[in-house]
C-alpha cells in the first residue's frame, strides 16, 4: 500500500514539478539570474551558482517533506502556513536582508573600506577588470528560501509525504525540487552563462552598476512582498 501511493505521489511529484518550474515567477528567480548574470564570468561559474542554489532548494524541500512524515499531517495549511507561522513573511525578511547587506557591501566596495582579501574579489588577467567570487552562502540561502515559499505544488507534496514512511518521503522531496529545477536552470543558465561572458568582455566598466541594480531590484521587490504580506496578517 505504502509503495503504490510512493510511485504515485513520485509521478505527480515528477509531472507537477516540472510545471512549477516553468511556470514560477517567484521574486527569487528574478534575484537569482540578477545574481548569475552581474556575479559569475562564464557558463561554468554559472553552473557552479546554480547547483549551489539548487544545494539550498533541495535542502529546504525534503526537510518539509521529511517533518510532514514524522509528524504523519500536512504541516503547510492552505493559507501558505508552515506549524501556524507566515513561512512566506519569514523568507520575504530574509531576502530582503540579505538584499540591504548586500548593498551595504557594494557601498563599502566603492568606498575603499574593503580590501580585496575581505570582499574576494581578485584581477582579471586578461582585462584587469575586477570580478567577485560565487558567494556560495547567499545563493543556498536564494535557494533555502525557493524551497520554503508556499505554493500549492509544495502544500500537495508535502500531503503526499504526511502518509509516506521517512525514506519515501525525503527521495518524493528530491525529486519534486529536481522536477521544479531543470527547465530553470536550463533557461537561466544559457541566458546569464552568456550574458555574464558577454558583458566581461565588452562592458566591463559597467558591472558594478549591474551589480547595483541587481541588489536594489532585490530589495524594491521583497519590500513590496513585505507589505502586501503584512497588510494580509
Amino acid at each position: 500500500m505504502a509503495f503504490a501511493l510512493f510511485v504515485e505521489s513520485l509521478t505527480a511529484a515528477a509531472s507537477v514539478g516540472a510545471g512549477c518550474g516553468t511556470c514560477c515567477g517567484s521574486g527569487i528567480s528574478a534575484a537569482l539570474y540578477g545574481y548569475l548574470t552581474t556575479h559569475m564570468k562564464n557558463f561554468k561559474q554559472s553552473f557552479i551558482g546554480f547547483v549551489d542554489f539548487f544545494s539550498g532548494k533541495l535542502i529546504a524541500v525534503v526537510s518539509l517533506c521529511c517533518i510532514a512524515s514524522i509528524v504523519g499531517s500536512n504541516i503547510i495549511d492552505e493559507s501558505g502556513n508552515v506549524f501556524g507561522i507566515k513561512a512566506a513573511l519569514i523568507v520575504d525578511i530574509f531576502m530582503l536582508a540579505m538584499g540591504i547587506l548586500m548593498l551595504i557591501g557594494w557601498i563599502r566596495e566603492q568606498s575603499g573600506h574593503k580590501s580585496c582579501k575581505s570582499c574576494g574579489g581578485c584581477k582579471d588577467k586578461h582585462n584587469k577588470t575586477e570580478y567577485r567570487k560565487t558567494n556560495h552562502a547567499a545563493l543556498i540561502g536564494m535557494g533555502i528560501s525557493y524551497g520554503l515559499s508556499p505554493c500549492a505544488p509544495l502544500i500537495l507534496m508535502t500531503g503526499y509525504a504526511s502518509l509516506l514512511p521517512l525514506g519515501y518521503a525525503a527521495v518524493l522531496g528530491a525529486v519534486f525540487a529536481l522536477a521544479s529545477t531543470i527547465s530553470p536552470m536550463l533557461f537561466m543558465l544559457l541566458i546569464s552563462g552568456v550574458l555574464a561572458g558577454k558583458m566581461y568582455k565588452e562592458i566591463p566598466q559597467y558591472l558594478k552598476w549591474f551589480r547595483l541594480s541587481c541588489y536594489v531590484l532585490l530589495i524594491v521587490l521583497f519590500s513590496v512582498s513585505l507589505i502586501k504580506e503584512a497588510i494580509l496578517l
